[in-house]
């Protein structure tokens, strides 16, 4: 029962000093930088999540253990749940692309994935809204969906929108073209 009980503890810290070698050393200093900030604002935190976005999109699918310590860090530091929903929804609205797919967010909450039609057949769409920091949206499809418990919103700016699915976050970028590298 002892060997079984020191095994474990000699297992455990194994694990413990081989997840630090997976962090990529930017991330590692990043951190420390914001960690060293007495009193960080809303602007830092902002800062700090967009540096760790282009850290992660530096990486190639190859190196998807340094993204997932990225990912990690990202969801430790969600957007205040104070917001203003109203300014998010405005920001939300337009162009956006994900790895896989690029979709279009309308003023109405309505959204649509990209082609919203191919060979005669409507893409997956559905309806979203925003409640302080968190993010819904379902998928009109039938059977209808379970409703949406909310994703909890990291980043939403001009450029970028990060939320966490509570497995991993999702990242997408304006535009048509999401920097993504195999």
């Amino acid at each position: 029962m002892l060997l079984r009980g020191i095994a474990t503890l000699v297992f455990a810290a194994g694990c413990a000093s081989a997840a630090p070698a997976d962090e990529p050393k930017q991330l590692v200093e990043f951190r420390r930088r914001f960690e060293a900030i007495a009193h960080p604002t809303e602007a830092d935190r902002v800062r700090y999540i967009m540096s760790l976005v282009r850290l992660r999109e530096s990486f190639t699918r190859a190196d998807y253990k340094k993204m997932e310590a990225i990912d990690t860090e990202v969801v430790k530091h969600p957007m205040p749940s104070e917001v203003e929903s109203a300014d998010l929804h405005k920001r939300i609205v337009g162009h956006w692309t994900s790895p896989r797919h690029s979709y279009l967010y309308r003023a109405n909450g309505t959204w649509t994935m990209l082609p919203e039609f191919e060979d005669g057949m409507q893409a997956t769409h559905g309806v979203w809204h925003i409640e302080r920091n968190t993010f819904f949206q379902n998928a009109l499809v039938k059977p209808p969906e379970q409703p949406d418990r909310g994703e909890t919103m990291i980043i939403l700016t001009g450029t970028d929108f990060v939320w966490s699915t509570h497995i991993a976050p999702y990242y997408m970028r304006r535009g048509d073209v999401y920097p993504w590298r195999d």
